[in-house]
């Protein structure tokens, strides 16, 4: 038996757990960098990209992100 029976919903429960639940209940995210989300992300969406470049962290790759100011 499973709750959400497809994978769309699970996917997007697993997401909203990790990068929102979490900063509730632990005060931190749930995000290991593992890359999972990546891989099973229909459209390709790197999303430790997109977090960095709403935090304004570098990205992975060492380049700033987009709105940051190279230094």
């Amino acid at each position: 038996m499973t709750i959400r029976p497809d994978t769309t919903t699970r996917y997007r429960q697993w997401l909203t757990h990790k990068l929102g639940s979490w900063h509730e209940q632990y005060g931190r995210s749930g995000c290991v960098g593992c890359g999972r989300c990546i891989s099973w992300c229909p459209v390709g969406i790197d999303i430790t990209e997109e977090v960095a470049a709403i935090c304004g962290e570098p990205s992975a790759s060492g380049e700033p992100s987009e709105g940051e100011a190279s230094t």
